[in-house]
């Protein structure tokens, strides 16, 4: 059963998290690809500017993203489309075809309090520096949104337009001009929702605290292991389509919270996931005006019986 979608949090985000199919490098640090991430996801805010970025990472095998919304509905559309452009573009980047992620994206809540949404940011800017690929926060060479959150630096991507791309290719007297068809987006963002109320300065200065934390924390662990980093180098220079050797997948918690929320949260879930299975099953045996829970989307696909002298073809055409 996939996850049940539900409403974000009030003051609270929701973490985004997906893997490449089997474990492939697909994401690949490279300007090209970093370029094209960045303008997906410039693109993407054009078309749900409901959608609050706070944070992301991506790194060659999946990618971390801290969003928040005022429902479910604005980040599934937002995150259905950075998946669905990410995968052309590194498809056409990657000389392939196919699928790029191995599963659906997980949307991980995190509650509004101070403490779990530090901890979740340290965990993203960490990501480079714990598989001790790199040293140094600073030297990951992948798409991320430390340039901004730490010392206030614009970041822009270039959308390619392939539907206009491919129509002027189709005509005959077309000559192609690089960059034609390109939009460059400054992506914007926003500080964490628990430091909404502080200055600029400020909050920034927490990121560099936690950097440093990161840092002297790993710098310890190589020390004491007399381990060196695999290098910049190594990454950018890595074949995307290698597999890594398979790792224990590990159950997905309900929410990133404190342990008294966490309880509270988990007793929620469970009469949202009560009432939608009643819904549900209401909904497939005809009851089409069943009510299901606030930012919960019903099902779309199986068997859902016809309404008596009901024009079923009114509900699909118009």
């Amino acid at each position: 059963m996939r996850p049940l979608r539900t409403q974000p949090l009030p003051g609270g985000m929701r973490e985004i998290t997906i893997t490449t199919i089997n474990d492939q490098l697909l994401l690949r640090p490279s300007p090209e690809v970093n370029s094209a991430i960045l303008g997906v996801i410039g693109r993407a805010q054009v078309n749900n500017p409901g959608v609050r970025l706070h944070a992301w990472v991506f790194v060659s095998t999946h990618y971390h993203m801290l969003v928040s919304a005022d429902s479910a509905a604005e980040i599934a559309s937002f995150v259905q489309f950075i998946n669905c452009n990410i995968t052309v573009r590194l498809n056409h980047i990657n000389d392939r075809r196919g699928a790029t992620w191995g599963h659906r994206y997980r949307g991980i809540d995190v509650t509004a309090d101070t403490a779990t949404q530090r901890w979740r940011l340290r965990y993203l800017l960490a990501h480079g520096v714990k598989e001790h690929l790199v040293a140094r926060v600073d030297d990951w060479p992948g798409a991320t949104a430390l340039p901004w959150l730490r010392d206030g630096i614009d970041l822009y991507g270039v959308w390619t337009s392939y539907t206009d791309l491919g129509n002027a290719q189709r005509r005959k007297s077309y000559v192609e001009k690089p960059g034609e068809f390109d939009t460059r987006y400054k992506l914007h963002l926003t500080a964490l929702p628990c430091w909404a109320h502080m200055p600029p300065a400020e909050w920034r200065k927490c990121v560099r605290d936690i950097i440093a934390e990161i840092e002297s924390e790993h710098d310890e662990r190589r020390e004491a292991a007399n381990t060196v980093p695999l290098g910049v180098a190594a990454v950018l220079g890595a074949d995307p389509h290698t597999r890594l050797r398979p790792k224990p997948r590990r159950h997905a918690p309900l929410a990133h919270a404190p342990l008294v929320e966490l309880e509270v949260l988990r007793e929620r879930r469970r009469a949202t996931r009560e009432w939608y299975s009643e819904a549900s099953a209401a909904f497939r045996g005809g009851d089409w005006d069943v009510k299901f829970p606030p930012g919960t989307f019903r099902p779309l696909g199986g068997f859902v019986a016809r309404r008596p002298g009901h024009d079923w073809a009114s509900d699909f055409f118009v």
